[in-house]
């Protein structure tokens, strides 16, 4: 990878532009796409030898296809997605645009242009799951309309793999949270609410539960899973599971601030559709791990004090 020409889809956003840090890091050559939507963070774009920016939108695929070409591309990193669940249940039509017609149109150039794909999922599309975990053999099955659409991306990257014979690898990741996630997302939300000295909303009883990575660990491992699987046509969880429920870790925030629960939360009626419980294997990505985890609370701290530093952007 270190010596690869990378076309990165969603630089500027949270997953997206710590792999933009990490890769360029690593030697990497990057040729940055992003939309810059309103969960875009333009201080992630900082200027570097090997880093090149467009302001693009995947849907146009023949753009793309142009900025492929002209930089040489050897193959495509694809972070860019719609993701905030909430959004998707009111019926955005941008979560069908960016995350599958999007894909698709990132696909047609690796036809044309005879490159492989990494595709970004999520431990969503499995749907929820009581007892045990899943791991990659099981079968979808989404239950919001944001994890249909990155399930549809799915089925999209691998039919035209084995239609027009395109390398790929795809992972499919967990929660991830750490600094320069959008001020929509559940952290962030508990967090400007600290600030704010406002109330933080909980959901339902508050026990759903999510499986937790710090999004700097995730991108290390991304980037050992294409040194060392390079685009082997299979998928990956990604995961260090990390289970918690929303109020096991609104309970965490609270504590670095010496603050009750009692005093700060409200609940309010629950999402729509509001999925229990994700939980997904890791045998498989651990034979890539070179490292040692963050630790959830070590993460969490680091992610509170960026946050509260003066003139942060996300908050």
């Amino acid at each position: 990878m270190r010596k690869s020409r990378i076309l990165m889809t969603g630089c500027a956003g949270f997953i997206g532009g710590h792999a933009l840090e990490f890769f360029l890091k690593a030697g990497c050559k990057v040729v940055g796409v992003d939309k810059m939507t309103y969960a875009a963070d333009p201080s992630t774009l900082k200027p570097h030898n090997n880093f090149k920016f467009y302001q693009a939108d995947v849907c146009q695929s023949s753009a793309i296809k142009k900025i492929a070409k002209e930089n040489d591309i050897d193959c495509i990193i694809h972070f860019a997605a719609e993701s905030h669940v909430d959004n998707s249940i009111l019926g955005d039509n941008c979560f069908i645009d960016s995350n599958i017609t999007g894909t698709k149109s990132l696909m047609e150039v690796c036809k044309d242009l005879k490159i492989p794909i990494c595709h970004i999922s999520t431990d969503e599309v499995y749907g929820p799951i009581v007892n045990g975990s899943f791991d990659e053999e099981d079968k979808l099955s989404p239950q919001n309309f944001y994890s249909a659409t990155k399930a549809a991306a799915e089925h999209i990257v691998c039919a035209y793999s084995n239609t027009f014979d395109i390398d790929y690898v795809m992972v499919r990741m967990s929660n991830n949270y750490g600094p320069r996630q959008n001020s929509e997302k559940f952290i962030p939300t508990i967090l400007k609410a600290v600030k704010n000295e406002s109330k933080i909303p909980v959901y339902g009883d508050g026990l759903n539960v999510r499986d937790w990575i710090y999004v700097k660990d995730s991108v290390k491992i991304i980037y050992n899973i294409l040194q060392g699987a390079n685009f082997d046509r299979d998928v990956y969880n990604i995961t260090f599971r990390d289970e918690k429920t929303n109020m096991e870790v609104i309970e965490s925030i609270l504590g670095y601030f010496n603050l009750y629960i009692r005093d700060h939360v409200e609940y309010v009626p629950d999402r729509l559709g509001h999925d229990s419980r994700y939980s997904i294997t890791n045998s498989k990505m651990m034979q890539f791990v070179d490292f040692q985890k963050t630790n959830f609370q070590k993460g969490l701290e680091d992610t509170i004090k960026e946050y509260f530093k003066e003139g942060y952007p996300c908050l």
